[in-house]
């Protein structure tokens, strides 16, 4: 440390023989500060500052650089101008109706996007906010989707496109109270292959005061690659809806892999069933079951979970009662078979 003060007692001597050095490291230094700053209006703020410096060094040079200095003041002035209409742009009137204050509320504000950057995105040309009432079809099955769509508030369901709208149970749905996914066609934010296919399912309106925001896929893109803050908002809710698809698929899987396994079970319990009638004994007119193949039936409906109701129906099947079952025998006639 006491090897430092000759050092630091050179350079007080030098910034007070020459203090337009002293002014040029710090300008330098307000503007690399600038290049660290997110939010233009502070990058343009600093720079201007450091271009000032620059111009103050270059103006207490022996003899002075005015060419220098005149460039310096060309990118204040540059600088200058775009501030002054970030300025204007940021303390304009941020008046929201209804729907735009829910919208940015739920799915904007906590991804840190200014009201501003809100109000530049939802006064695109392409942004469109469109009312409906349940049963009002929003888009049918196989068409192309050029629009991102979110869901403002109220429901919207896929359906299957083979049956009339509402006449069954969605496949999924889309919520606009942050409980489930609200975009709809994000996907071609991020994958321009998808844009060449139909969407293919009908999207149908399940609830009454409905608000659903459309803006053009291109359009939204575009503001996404220069707004950080609003390009996070919107993958964060698509990355919701992608979870929620992956959930979809596997709950779907899980069904159609049960449905399989249930259909394999009742082909085998009905094969046990054609085995126990095969192997029946006929004695004074009835048709008797053996008691091995009754127990080996009703082991085999326990284990695999065959409901009552689906023995009777396959007994049945096979022109049994109930009763006559579950009493091991049946009458026949003397040319019953």
């Amino acid at each position: 440390i006491v090897a430092s003060f000759p050092s630091m007692h050179k350079y007080f001597q030098l910034a007070t023989k020459d203090p337009g050095n002293v002014v040029m490291n710090l300008g330098a230094i307000i503007s690399l500060s600038g290049f660290m700053m997110s939010d233009v209006m502070h990058l343009r703020t600093l720079s201007i500052c450091g271009s000032m410096c620059g111009i103050a060094f270059n103006v207490t040079r022996r003899p002075p650089q005015y060419n220098a200095c005149l460039w310096g003041l060309v990118f204040v002035s540059v600088n200058v101008y775009h501030l002054y209409y970030l300025y204007l742009e940021r303390n304009e009137d941020m008046t929201f109706n209804p729907d735009e204050m829910h919208l940015y509320s739920c799915q904007f504000k906590q991804w840190g996007v200014e009201p501003w950057q809100f109000k530049k995105l939802v006064r695109l040309d392409g942004c469109r906010f469109r009312r409906y009432n349940r049963g009002d079809v929003i888009l049918n099955a196989d068409r192309k989707l050029n629009d991102v769509l979110m869901v403002v508030r109220g429901e919207v369901g896929a359906e299957r496109a083979d049956r009339p709208p509402l006449a069954g149970k969605p496949m999924y749905t889309y919520r606009g109270d942050g409980q489930n996914g609200c975009v709809i066609g994000g996907t071609a934010l991020v994958d321009c292959e998808v844009r060449k296919k139909k969407y293919p399912n009908r999207l149908v309106c399940e609830a009454d005061d409905t608000v659903v925001v459309k803006w053009d896929t291109d359009e939204l893109a575009t503001v996404m690659k220069e707004d950080k803050e609003v390009e996070s908002a919107v993958l964060h809710s698509l990355y919701t809806e992608l979870i929620q698809g992956l959930r979809r698929d596997r709950a779907n899987r899980r069904e159609e892999d049960t449905a399989d396994r249930m259909h394999d079970v009742l082909v085998g319990f009905e094969g046990l069933i054609d085995g126990a009638i095969e192997n029946a004994s006929r004695e004074d007119g009835c048709l008797k079951l053996r008691p091995r193949d009754k127990r080996e039936i009703r082991v085999y409906a326990r284990e695999n979970g065959v409901a009552s109701a689906q023995r009777e129906s396959l007994v049945r099947k096979h022109g049994w009662t109930t009763d006559e079952w579950e009493d091991g025998a049946k009458e026949i006639s003397e040319k019953g078979g």
